[in-house]
């Protein structure tokens, strides 16, 4: 995942998903794994939280700054409640 942030996005660290503008999202199990534990989640929990994120940002949705990462926060919420009921 690391490889393909850099080669895409210029940033060689590693990161838990990226979009791409065609609608492709590509979610690193790695983070989710790691990311999971330290919340007290389950891995299949963290994964879906960063598909729903992935598709938030196809939707035009950004994180950039404060107020919109805040933004995109609550709507992954909405849906993560929506999907898992």
């Amino acid at each position: 995942m690391a490889q393909v942030h850099a080669d895409f996005l210029g940033d060689p660290a590693e990161t838990d998903v990226i979009t791409f503008p065609y609608g492709e999202i590509l979610v690193c199990p790695a983070v989710a794994r790691e990311q999971s534990h330290g919340y007290g989640l389950d891995v299949e929990h963290e994964i879906l939280l960063y598909a729903l994120h992935g598709l938030l940002h196809l939707t035009g949705l950004d994180d950039t700054t404060p107020t919109l990462a805040r933004r995109m926060a609550r709507a992954q919420n909405r849906l993560l409640r929506q999907v898992t009921l």
